[in-house]
């Protein structure tokens, strides 16, 4: 190997080295600056231990990252699957500075969304532009899409409410203290509840969930009584 070889080869190794310590640098910045801010029942919902990206905290990481997102017909997908009756397909590109950073894909259906047209085109839309941000910005080991990328299964319907940190109506205090607030136990519970029951229909999964954060333990163990399959 003639020196000039040499010389490229140390180049290439410090430059890989440069980019995986920005890499590094920028991942850990991330993580002890920008995910502070992302709030839990708001910008992600964390379902079987796992982190499900939410669209405002998409928008959030998307306005952080400074990217800028262009949506159009994905025919590549509507091609392959053109068995799939009434399929909706999006790409959604992501710029920064004008340049092209990252894409994601997103599809639906009519029939998940009671063949109502505009919530179809939008739900398409959002699992694109939730797929394209995670992809960009390198981050599928902390979030994952949703509800289908976590094979939640049953609900196990045996579970008592003891189990779940569910109080007697008589502990209920109407002015709550924190210690009266909903518990970890039941927040998990209540959030793999409503992502079962509302499994086809994200934005009354959304609204649902958004209550969550501040419900007392009574209201919780209200709710996840509703819930729970008779």
């Amino acid at each position: 190997m003639n020196n000039q070889n040499v010389i490229q080869t140390n180049e290439n190794l410090e430059s890989f080295k440069q980019g995986v310590n920005d890499l590094l640098s920028k991942r850990s910045y991330f993580i002890s600056q920008v995910m502070p801010k992302l709030k839990e029942s708001q910008d992600f919902y964390i379902i079987k231990g796992k982190k499900s990206l939410a669209k405002g905290g998409a928008e959030k990481l998307a306005s952080i990252y400074s990217l800028t997102a262009v949506f159009e017909r994905d025919d590549n997908a509507l091609e392959m699957l053109s068995g799939v009756k009434n399929l909706v397909a999006f790409i959604c590109i992501l710029t920064k500075d004008s340049a092209v950073v990252g894409q994601g894909r997103g599809a639906d259906t009519l029939e998940r969304n009671s063949n109502d047209p505009n919530k179809t085109l939008k739900m398409a839309q959002k699992r694109a532009y939730i797929d394209a941000v995670i992809r960009t910005t390198g981050l599928s080991d902390i979030f994952t899409q949703d509800i289908e990328d976590m094979n939640l299964g049953e609900v196990n319907t045996n579970n008592n409410q003891q189990n779940y940190d569910l109080p007697e109506k008589k502990l209920y205090i109407e002015n709550s203290t924190e210690e009266n607030m909903i518990t970890r136990k039941q927040k998990d519970f209540l959030i793999d509840l409503i992502f079962q029951k509302n499994v086809d229909d994200e934005e009354v999964r959304e609204r649902e969930l958004a209550m969550v954060d501040g419900m007392s333990k009574f209201d919780a163990s209200e709710l996840i009584g509703k819930l729970l399959p008779a």
